[in-house]
């Protein structure tokens, strides 16, 4: 996309830019930009890293009120003593819900199937034979 601003308006990229650093952002996630394709290497090691290392939090909030208003959430990770500095990715809060809503309970515990079962399958033949 042009980086080129109009007068008053944001660019068509900056635009861009602004929508994924916010969706990553609302969802806990990050977003990369690379400058060059010799970026890509080191943004996939941390992509791996970040997804063989999540995790589920669930609290039970203190303001139960159902009113719909958005709480912010922090999370502050305890460091280990001479260890790497740990961080959590998050979301940076939630909507509570409205009166009368249903309110889903969120999954305590992710499990991941045994190896052996993760093995890559072939895509099913989807071609019709002449």
């Amino acid at each position: 996309l042009d980086a080129e601003k109009g007068f008053i308006r944001k660019s068509p990229r900056d635009k861009a830019v602004n929508l994924i650093n916010k969706l990553a952002s609302d969802t806990g996630g990050r977003a990369f930009f690379p400058q060059s394709i010799a970026e890509l290497p080191q943004i996939a090691n941390e992509i791996v890293r970040d997804l063989r290392t999540q995790y589920v939090i669930s609290y039970d909030p203190t303001n139960k009120a159902h009113d719909g208003t958005y709480r912010a959430i922090k999370v502050i990770v305890d460091q280990p003593t001479g260890g790497d500095k740990r961080i959590a990715l998050t979301r940076p809060g939630r909507t509570a819900p409205r009166p009368g809503a249903t309110v889903s309970r969120p999954a305590t515990k992710t499990t991941t199937p045994p190896a052996n079962n993760n093995a890559r399958q072939p895509a099913p033949n989807t071609r019709k034979s002449p």
